[in-house]
């Protein structure tokens, strides 16, 4: 089965199910910038593809953890023991081949995160590793490394009356005629990934709106944003902290803020050099606009009301 969607400024035709905004109803599929089939299960090993390595990660413990190679027109997307993507050069239209004895429930976790991901940066948009929250009319992105609390924040603020723009993964673009930053984020997934020590965050939520992932973590469906894009007040790096009791942030000149923002790739291991020259001269636009924040939050959740409060009154003002 077939379903449509609309995210990150695309429409999307998937056989894998994923948690993204659907078009509205009567709104039409219109035709998919990208397509994504489920093929046949054939064995995934640890070898490279052949081609030109354009991104990659290596295990801890040795072996590939994931390798993204192209050669000539098709691209190739690795997980050893998960799955084969293997697409056009932008990874425009995919079909993916599970490992046989892979769990199905990773799928829709790959594609809705690095697959994504990468075509959007194959295609030069400017992805952050961030979640992001609509506040009066703008968003708020958090920016950061895995664990660093991105969508535990954004589950939270949400619990508050902001809405869920996106999770994981946001696109940003400059666009002029959107307000005096100019840059503008679109809506994504629609789901914040929880951790183990954040499931708290569900608590209260209807049933319906919380369920298990495959990857061990807790799926949380706020209320989310889909309208549209969204023009972007402030990138904010969070920092937990077991030992301030309230909210310490520091806006960082554009030099300091490029430097930090460089060091949470959304898609690890990236080497292709047009793509990361078009990024970070993209950030470097960005920065210069958008204001970038090091928030040093008290350690969560629960959160007291006042932490969130005046996390958001120090970068949305």
């Amino acid at each position: 089965m077939t379903s449509h969607y609309r995210a990150h400024g695309l429409t999307i035709s998937s056989e894998v199910e994923l948690p993204l905004p659907v078009p509205p109803t009567g709104a039409g599929a219109g035709i998919a910038d990208l397509t994504i089939r489920l093929g046949a299960d054939r064995p995934v090993p640890e070898d490279a593809p052949p081609g030109t390595r354009l991104a990659g990660l290596a295990r801890s413990t040795g072996g590939v953890f994931y390798v993204l190679t192209r050669d000539g027109e098709r691209a190739h997307l690795r997980y050893p023991g998960l799955c084969d993507f293997t697409g056009d050069r932008d990874l425009s239209a995919v079909t993916a081949h599970p490992h046989p004895a892979a769990d199905r429930e990773l799928l829709p976790v790959l594609v809705a995160g690095t697959l994504l991901a990468a075509h959007l940066m194959l295609r030069h948009h400017l992805v952050l590793h961030a979640s992001a929250v609509e506040l009066d009319g703008h968003a708020v992105a958090f920016v950061g490394a895995s664990g660093m609390g991105k969508s535990t924040l954004a589950a939270a603020l949400c619990g508050t009356g902001c809405a869920l723009v996106a999770d994981d993964v946001l696109r940003v673009d400059r666009v002029d005629h959107a307000g005096p930053a100019g840059m503008v984020v679109y809506p994504g997934s629609t789901e914040s990934r929880l951790r183990p020590n954040a499931r708290g965050l569900a608590d209260g939520a209807p049933s319906t709106a919380v369920r298990p992932t495959a990857d061990g973590r807790l799926a949380l469906s706020p209320r989310s944003h889909a309208d549209g894009p969204l023009p972007l007040t402030a990138c904010v790096v969070p920092r937990p902290s077991r030992d301030m009791l309230d909210v310490s942030v520091d806006r960082l000149p554009p030099a300091l803020a490029l430097m930090r923002l460089c060091q949470f790739p959304r898609v690890l291991g990236w080497c292709d050099p047009p793509s990361m020259d078009h990024a970070f001269q993209a950030l470097a636009d960005l920065v210069e606009r958008v204001p970038v924040f090091d928030a040093t939050v008290p350690w969560g959740p629960p959160f007291r009301p006042e932490v969130l409060s005046g996390l958001l009154d120090a970068v949305a003002r």
